[in-house]
């Protein structure tokens, strides 16, 4: 599996954003609370959506905001696939 962006709306500390990522590997790297920690929880959410006991809603939505959403472009084994989950 291949992660190529990562689009995000009201998740956490990103009202909109979309990060690009290069073949090989990523290095992500910055201030506390710049959104290193939003960005893996946003991923794993994507993938695995919301399990029970381990991620809420509430944890991942940005403060005061109702709904957000997550979508991810990855490849595997040279198809393009698109997952996208709501808030």
């Amino acid at each position: 599996m291949i992660i190529k962006k990562i689009s995000l709306e009201n998740i956490r500390s990103y009202k909109n954003g979309e990060i690009g990522f290069p073949r090989g590997s990523t290095l992500l790297s910055g201030d506390i609370g710049s959104g290193k920690t939003s960005v893996l929880l946003a991923i794993e959410f994507a993938l695995f959506g919301l399990e029970k006991g381990s991620l809420s809603g509430n944890s991942l939505l940005r403060m005061g905001e109702k709904t957000g959403s997550v979508k991810l472009e990855m490849e595997i084994s040279g198809k393009n696939i698109i997952i996208e989950r709501m808030l």
